[in-house]
């Protein structure tokens, strides 16, 4: 089991992931997944962000499912399998310098494309539901956050906030039932260690606690600020990863 020094940071910010989420439907990973990497390393990190988002995207999908489109939900998790498997099977090849530079790169391009996204030109078409499905797969096997591309996609459609947030979590969840097993066979003995039962228990605390602060939040902190406050901690985050990456390959 891993040090206290370690849980605490992983729980909080696993509570501040859940109430972004639960308030504006995506975000999760962008809040938690950084810290993950700074704690766990590019590897298991990201896996852990898949685990983790995994159970807040079920919790979430339970509580919402009154408004989820279960056709877009479908078109975008079946776009999503080619792309996960790919990216799984590419990354494997990387070191580990080289992944925390990838990762912490990644992240800060979908942070800036999640700043871009509301400019967007309006968009209509099944086909806009399978690209996005299949770039969501790519960075959600990459770096466990597939939120700004959903953001874009909701932008251009002009989805509604309350479909958009309860559609995403179906997706989400196919997409790590995928993702988790996948990476547990082919990647996951590169990382320092393997996924512990308590752990995986602390963070099922941290997912329940944010769940329950965010019902109060709700109604002070609307989707908007909740999707900044995503960005800001993301940013702060690979910045941190990609430093890491540059100061290891010098």
């Amino acid at each position: 089991m891993e040090p206290v020094s370690v849980l605490l940071p992983f729980f909080a910010i696993i509570v501040l992931g859940s109430i972004v989420q639960s308030i504006s439907g995506m975000g999760f990973g962008l809040v938690t997944v950084p810290i993950f990497v700074a704690l766990y390393g590019p590897i298991e990190g990201v896996l852990w962000g898949n685990v983790v988002g995994m159970i807040t995207a079920l919790t979430l999908m339970v509580q919402k499912r009154e408004n989820i489109d279960w056709g877009i939900a479908g078109r975008f998790s079946l776009a999503s399998v080619p792309a996960i498997v790919i990216t799984v099977l590419a990354m494997r090849q990387l070191e580990s310098a080289s992944l925390d530079l990838y990762v912490g790169g990644l992240m800060l391009v979908m942070v800036t494309f999640g700043l871009v996204a509301p400019k967007l030109p309006e968009a209509n078409g099944k086909i806009y539901d399978y690209i996005t499905g299949f770039v969501g797969g790519f960075l959600s096997a990459s770096v466990a956050q597939s939120g700004p591309a959903m953001t874009a996609y909701a932008q251009a459609t002009r989805w509604n906030q309350l479909k958009f947030a309860a559609t995403l979590q179906p997706y989400f969840l196919a997409m790590n039932v995928v993702n988790i097993p996948l990476k547990m066979t082919v990647s996951i003995d590169r990382a320092s260690s393997t996924l512990s039962i308590p752990t995986l228990l602390i963070g099922a605390m941290g997912i329940a606690a944010g769940t329950l602060l965010a019902k109060r939040l709700i109604a002070f902190v609307s989707a908007q600020t909740a999707r900044k406050f995503a960005m800001a901690v993301a940013f702060v985050g690979a910045t941190l990863v990609l430093f890491r990456g540059l100061t290891a390959l010098i």
